[in-house]
């Protein structure tokens, strides 16, 4: 449940999951992980960390949960 005065926004997937010992790359520039994209996109490892910069520029944070084979859940707190 947020908290007063935040309004939370949760981005769940089904997905193939992140291995656990690879989440802290998620938000560094140009960084990758070893998961494989599923629809051939590439990617430049720039995309989550803009999103987080944006996300802090409002006062707000950005978590991320991650299981193999099960999913990942992003979760974005903002300040109302």
């Amino acid at each position: 449940m947020s908290e007063p005065n935040k309004t939370r926004i949760i981005i769940k997937d089904q997905g193939q999951g992140i291995p656990a010992d690879e989440l802290d790359r998620l938000f560094k520039p140009f960084s990758k992980t070893s998961v494989k994209s599923t629809g051939g996109e590439k990617s430049t490892g720039l995309g989550l960390m803009i999103v987080k910069k944006i996300v802090e520029g409002h006062n707000g944070t950005i978590t991320v949960e991650s299981e193999v084979n099960v999913g990942t859940t992003f979760t974005i707190e903002l300040p109302v």
